[in-house]
């Protein structure tokens, strides 16, 4: 009974400033929680439109020209000419950049199905590497492997078009003049492919009045070139390890066919980085208004709380002097304290969370990132903590040494205590 009465006697004349402390500590929380959901927020929206534009990929392009492919077996139809890439690029120069190489071949061919023919875009590419930049949703089947031989994986559109299901086979032209039997091993019901060559002719597509390839049949990169009759390359991507190698790859890219006039090297990462600056610039200024509002109001609350400390520091004394355990006496004003602290932040939390909309737009110049979704996680959570303690640690952190290492009987002593 003592122990209580000297633990909560005469709290009422310092209760006012607890009060207002856990008032400071609840609208800092809210400001604080608010930023930084709008930070969580807008880094995921930026982090989504860094990996829907994969500003880390540098396309390298062959000369787009016209070239003659054959036409049909029978009849008495002239050469078509058609444009395409040129296998112009050296695999081995664009190792030089650095960086992950995916080669492609794409090859455009007039595939005889039938008593007719239709033009078909086939692709040479690296299945592991590909798979890395592009989309490729196998419907039925598997896709290709990296030993695979002469098999392919084509869209449900080409498969259609060539009047072919999986286990059936379709022949297409080599540069020889031979044909080679190509076995279907997979069907996609979808197809996302990276930076695809532009659709020039009619052909099988996925996509509707698209202005590019939507479809096509993929092949390794060893079977193309067995089609193609070159190991050179019509496309290729460069993957630089990190966003912010773009430039140097770009460079040591243009070193390496500055000779080659007919090779276009295009990267996204200066449009990219234009387009998100003044939006990290705005993530910044809620980063600082987070910080200063966090220092302004710990400091003001942990004020405020050693006040309420300081005032109580005689009865801590009469507790040490009349033999009460220093941890237990300790440790019943930082339970007060937390709790004060504790109650306000979760408030300013609550609020917080409460209040703030669902999606909105983040204001920028010059981003278009959709729209920002305010996200509360475990971070927020920490930061907001954090703030409680460090104020509570602050505001008893000078009595607690004055008690334990001062004079009991100088506590005691004091006027007005």
């Amino acid at each position: 009974m003592i122990w209580a009465k000297l633990v909560f006697g005469g709290f009422g004349r310092r209760g006012l400033e607890a009060v207002v402390a856990l008032a400071v500590l609840a609208v800092a929380a809210a400001i604080v929680v608010g930023a930084m959901m709008v930070i969580e927020g807008a880094s995921s929206a930026t982090a989504r439109a860094e990996r829907e534009d994969r500003p880390d990929i540098v396309q390298v392009k062959s000369r787009f020209n016209r070239a003659v492919f054959e036409t049909p077996r029978s009849g008495n139809l002239p050469p078509l000419t058609l444009p395409v890439y040129e296998p112009l690029i050296d695999s081995e120069k664009l190792g030089t950049a650095g960086g992950t190489l995916v080669a492609r071949q794409s090859l455009l061919r007039n595939v005889v199905a039938g008593a007719s023919f239709l033009n078909i875009y086939i692709f040479g590419i690296e299945p592991e590497q590909e798979r890395r930049v592009s989309v490729f949703s196998v419907g039925r089947g598997r896709f290709l492997n990296g030993d695979d031989g002469p098999v392919a994986v084509l869209d449900r559109a080409s498969a259609q078009a060539l009047g072919v299901d999986l286990g059936g086979t379709f022949r297409v032209r080599k540069a020889d003049g031979q044909d080679l039997a190509l076995t279907v091993v997979g069907i996609l019901d979808r197809l996302e492919l990276r930076y695809p060559p532009p659709r020039t002719i009619d052909a099988p597509v996925l996509v509707p009045d698209s202005s590019y390839v939507s479809s096509g049949v993929f092949v390794t990169l060893h079977t193309s070139e067995e089609i193609f009759g070159r190991s050179t390359l019509t496309d290729a991507l460069v993957v630089a390890p990190t966003v912010q190698d773009v430039p140097s790859v770009v460079n040591r890219l243009r070193e390496a066919f500055r000779l080659a006039p007919a090779v276009f090297i295009t990267e996204r990462y200066s449009q990219y980085h234009r387009k998100v600056r003044d939006f990290s610039q705005t993530l910044a200024l809620f980063t600082i208004i987070s910080i200063a509002t966090a220092a302004l109001a710990g400091s003001f609350a942990a004020n405020l709380l050693h006040d309420v400390y300081a005032e109580r520091r005689r009865q801590y004394a009469m507790l040490l002097a009349l033999g009460f355990s220093p941890m237990r006496t300790t440790l019943l004003g930082i339970v007060i304290g937390i709790a004060a602290a504790g109650a306000g932040t979760l408030i300013g939390a609550l609020v917080a969370v409460a209040s703030a909309p669902r999606h909105f737009a983040m204001p920028s110049l010059m981003a278009d990132l959709g729209s920002v979704e305010p996200r509360f996680n475990l971070l927020t959570a920490a930061v907001v903590i954090g703030i409680a303690l460090v104020a509570v640690a602050l505001g008893m952190a000078p009595t607690a040494w004055r008690l334990h290492r001062g004079s009991v009987a100088g506590a005691l002593s004091e006027q007005g205590r």
